[in-house]
């Protein structure tokens, strides 16, 4: 159904799917998501409809009338236009246990690393998105605790995304974005709660405390962290990066582990990374040597 909206003016109706976006903006557009978010969106039919139909949302948004008009607003607008900006772009598909033979190979290698490392265990989940992932890194820890008492594993979860993120620090979800997440799993980690007359599932204590959830940009020149983490989760983002910043990024992820820990990227990934500081010990799971 064509979106419309009336001309308060002329009493004529707009149609806003009526505007073309030229190349020229296009273009602009990418580039400033691949600043922004090192996203690489080259002009093909694919990515041109992808960014039109994207940003039409934002015209309709802020009633504005050509993408000529939105670009200025962007330019001028802020941090919260270049959020909003990023949150439309950003393709933010997860799902809980989502390849899941990764938490199955985590919840195998923790017990040695709190052997190796002591109690104190660190998890990064770099590309949060809204928390199906870190919550199911959580549970995976949690299931993990039989085996390693002492340990007390605790997990960064971060995004360039604040809208998503902002979902992800709530821990609750509709029915429909609890896909993935078995029965036993949903009951013990999950409470069923009620919110203006629907029905949620939120995350409980025993998961949800164990997460600190912060913006972070894989684009910074370097990954500033005080402590070294033993586990990083970075799935399904490079490939959205070209090979140079596919390199940057697999750089500074290294040098934030720990020597012996993982680095886990998603299945259609592990082509991209040859580095000399990683072995490869499973699908997509590499550890620094």
């Amino acid at each position: 159904m064509t979106a419309v909206k009336k001309n308060e003016a002329t009493g004529a109706l707009y149609d806003f799917e009526d505007i073309k976006l030229s190349d020229k903006m296009f273009m602009k557009f990418a580039e400033r998501m691949y600043d922004l978010a090192g996203v690489d969106l080259p002009l093909t039919p694919k990515n041109h409809a992808l960014i039109r139909n994207r940003i039409v949302k934002l015209l309709r948004r802020h009633s504005l009338k050509t993408y000529e008009e939105y670009w200025s607003k962007l330019e001028t607008g802020g941090n919260e236009m270049v959020s909003e900006f990023i949150s439309a772009l950003t393709t933010n598909m997860t799902s809980f246990y989502r390849e899941s033979n990764h938490f199955d190979f985590l919840k195998s290698i923790l017990p040695e690393l709190s052997r190796k490392f002591g109690s104190d265990l660190r998890l990064w989940c770099a590309a949060a998105s809204t928390g199906q992932e870190p919550y199911t890194i959580a549970m995976t820890a949690c299931e993990a605790q039989a085996e390693m008492p002492s340990a007390k594993p605790r997990l960064l979860a971060t995004d360039i995304d604040l809208q998503v993120l902002k979902k992800a620090s709530t821990g609750t979800y509709e029915e429909r974005e609890m896909q993935g997440l078995p029965p036993v799993q949903r009951t013990k980690y999950f409470e069923k709660i009620k919110a203006d007359g629907d029905e949620y599932w939120r995350a409980k204590d025993q998961i949800h405390n164990m997460i600190r959830f912060a913006p972070f940009n894989l684009m910074n020149p370097k990954y500033e962290f005080q402590h070294k983490f033993h586990v990083i989760f970075c799935r399904n983002v490079l490939i959205y990066f070209d090979e140079p910043t596919t390199k940057r990024v697999i750089d500074n992820l290294v040098s934030c582990l720990a020597p012996g820990g993982y680095l886990v990227l998603g299945h259609s990934e592990s082509g991209n990374v040859k580095h000399p500081g990683l072995k490869p010990m499973s699908r997509a799971v590499y550890q620094k040597l």
